[in-house]
């Protein structure tokens, strides 16, 4: 399959993957094992999205869970 949109939408998608946070991004940025952000993605706690067999977080869960924690939810 080839043509015009679909070349569009994976110039969308390669634009995309730019925006997300790898495992250790999330990691570090939370201060936890890359091991408990696969289990908060898991728990539905962060929004992972697969490319392949790549996996990524988006920014704005990451966000959100920090928020969540700030207000007075479990450490991380």
């Amino acid at each position: 399959m080839t043509g015009r949109g679909y070349d569009r939408d994976l110039a969308a998608a390669g634009l995309r993957i730019l925006d997300l946070l790898t495992k250790s991004d999330v990691a570090a940025r939370l201060g936890c094992s890359p091991k408990k952000v696969q289990r908060l993605a898991d728990a539905g706690e962060l929004t992972r999205e697969r490319y392949g067999s790549l996996a990524r977080y988006t920014p704005e869960s990451v966000a959100a869970y920090e928020q969540r924690q700030a207000a007075g939810g479990e450490a991380p």
